[in-house]
């Protein structure tokens, strides 16, 4: 397999992986504070508004390098 090709290959399988995460909430930020009997926990969503983008643009990319990659 050609070095583009595979390139290509890692870029769509990380984008991917990147949008499910996403969409799965996995990106959270959790403190707690704990005084003997008195335990206080905050949590929230992280949202990362560039990371669509970045990780629909990384699937593009990457199929566009596989399809010429196998061509040339």
């Amino acid at each position: 397999m050609k070095p583009i090709v595979s390139l290509g290959l890692v870029l769509v399988i990380a984008g991917a992986l990147a949008m499910v995460l996403q969409m799965a909430g996995v990106f959270s930020e959790t403190a707690s504070l704990d005084l003997g009997a008195l335990e206080l926990e905050a949590s929230r969503e992280r949202d990362l508004p560039w990371l669509p983008w970045v990780a629909g643009g990384a699937v593009i990319v990457g199929a566009i390098m596989m399809v010429t990659g196998r061509r040339g």
